[in-house]
């Protein structure tokens, strides 16, 4: 049914559950399975410029971003599965541009479904936060598989 599944991956349980759904799909389907974290440099200017131990905040976004992509694929790997890619995606401004940068992706590269979690946030926390699935919900035409996070991470 699904040849190519585009999975995004944050280092949250909320991700790894859902990368775990993700890899499920892919091992029963003999599908490709790509990793995509989208790193944004914009999170790391809270930080006290003696903490950053990179030469830029992007270059501190790409360092994590790489680690979470690393640990996802050993986490998809130990699950079984073989056609794995990785992605790091670089979006400068707010979680728009993030979710739009995750569905061009997948979109130009032939991804039949897209994978990823939400922390099922309500009320003031999902005004103030917003929710980066229901923004690549609207954002996207691919079929979406949405995981929610455990209670105790919502």
């Amino acid at each position: 049914m699904y040849k190519h599944l585009v999975v995004a991956v944050d280092g949250s349980e909320t991700s790894l559950n859902a990368l775990k759904h993700a890899a499920t799909l892919a091992g029963i389907n003999a599908a490709r399975l790509t990793l995509v974290h989208v790193a944004n440099p914009a999170e790391y200017m809270a930080l006290a410029p003696e903490f950053l131990q990179h030469e830029s905040y992007e270059a501190a976004a790409v360092a994590q971003g790489t680690e979470v992509l690393e640990s996802a694929e050993a986490a998809a790997r130990a699950d079984g599965v073989e056609n794995i890619v990785k992605h790091l995606l670089v979006a400068n401004k707010g979680a728009r541009e993030m979710a739009q940068e995750l569905v061009d992706y997948a979109d130009k590269n032939g991804a039949d479904l897209l994978v990823l979690g939400t922390h099922g946030r309500t009320g003031l926390m999902h005004l103030l936060m917003g929710s980066f699935a229901e923004t690549v919900m609207r954002q996207s035409h691919l079929p979406l598989l949405i995981i929610r996070s455990k209670g105790e991470e919502a």
